[in-house]
């Protein structure tokens, strides 16, 4: 796929998803990143930890107050645990797969040059009695490659990424279905967001970045890296919400094509959350309330702390069947938030910067 700014929302997530990059291996990733952004922004770093930076630099007078947008750009896979005889392949998660959707699956091994594998485990009529009755455990699994043992062990060392094979599928309604919306659609909406603030230029200096290594769980590393490099007056985290299902209860999710949603709870300041419902009904646009009452669990988490502290907000992007092959987004709701950002980042006075009197 060319990269240019005029790709539509659904193109840059079918690209997007497709590339590789768990938690600590998203050079790929980044690499790519890196020529999409330089398609949209003023100019374009990556930092020690290996995250993307991506300026739009604002009108305003020097010295400018400074935004942060922060998006993750690793998403879940596997790395290479052990190789057992027969050439089967053990994985460790990096990040959280729900292993019970994982059986079956056709993985790619990142090995030199690359392997296609799939995930096996002993079928009921070889399982020992109850073991039908438990959920499936990363543990019961292997990876077939069908392969030598000599050649996989020479091939494949131990830590190898290994990653879902799944192109991004197409489904009615504008829906699209692939590995890695997490967080690659928030990607893809600063990647949207820069476009449009390039036409009308913000007072404040803008950095959107694809952070590294949120998928950890315990500390968000390229956010909190970020946000010590940037010392920004304000940062919003792009990342995906539970969208509606069947079984799920009322409140615990948001609807696809509901637009954006925006997170209220400890982790989220006041006065940037007004600010976004402003722009969304100058925009005439619909948006959902998310209530995070001890923590968004975005990268948002570790910028509010960073430094002397940093005011923050969530923009969640309704997502079916996270932590799946599967996860689900309508392209629509990645260009409104796409122009939510736009519309409120623009509007932001210099006087903005003073986000830590609360009134």
């Amino acid at each position: 796929m060319a990269l240019n700014g005029d790709r539509t929302s659904a193109e840059w997530l079918s690209f997007i998803t497709s590339l590789p990059g768990v938690p600590g291996q998203e050079e790929e990733a980044a690499r790519e990143l890196k020529k999409a952004f330089r398609t949209v922004a003023d100019r374009v770093e990556r930092d020690r930890m290996g995250s993307v930076y991506a300026w739009i630099e604002g009108v305003g007078v020097e010295p400018r107050p400074r935004a942060l947008l922060a998006a993750h750009m690793d998403k879940i896979g596997f790395l290479v645990r052990a190789i057992e005889p027969g050439g089967f392949i053990r994985v460790t998660e990096v990040g959280g797969f729900d292993s019970r959707t994982l059986p079956g699956k056709e993985v790619v091994v990142h090995s030199t040059p690359p392997m296609i594998a799939v995930f096996g485990t002993r079928p009921p009529h070889l399982q020992k009695p109850g073991d039908a009755d438990r959920p499936i455990q990363l543990e019961d699994l292997y990876l077939d490659c069908a392969r030598p043992e000599r050649e996989v062990r020479r091939k494949a060392q131990i830590g190898t990424m290994v990653t879902l094979r799944q192109r991004p599928i197409a489904l009615l309604g504008d829906r699209m279905a692939a590995p890695g919306m997490d967080d690659r659609a928030g990607v893809v909406v600063m990647l949207r967001t820069l476009e449009l603030l390039r036409a009308k230029r913000p007072s404040w200096d803008v950095v959107a970045v694809a952070t590294v290594e949120e998928e950890f769980g315990v500390v968000c590393l390229g956010a909190r890296t970020a946000a010590e490099n940037l010392s920004p007056h304000l940062g919003i985290a792009i990342d995906v919400s539970h969208g509606d299902m069947p079984g799920a209860r009322e409140g615990d999710t948001v609807p696809l094509g509901s637009g954006p949603a925006l997170a209220i709870g400890g982790n989220i300041h006041p006065r940037i959350l007004d600010g976004l419902k402003r722009s969304a009904k100058a925009l005439a646009m619909p948006y959902r309330i998310e209530p995070c009452p001890t923590g968004s669990g975005t990268d948002a988490m570790d910028i509010q702390i960073a430094s002397e502290g940093v005011p923050t907000a969530v923009i969640g992007i309704p997502c079916r069947y996270m932590h799946t092959g599967v996860e689900t987004v309508e392209p629509r709701d990645v260009e409104r938030c796409a122009h939510l950002l736009a519309h409120f980042l623009s509007e932001l006075a210099p006087e903005w910067r003073a986000l830590e009197v609360l009134k």
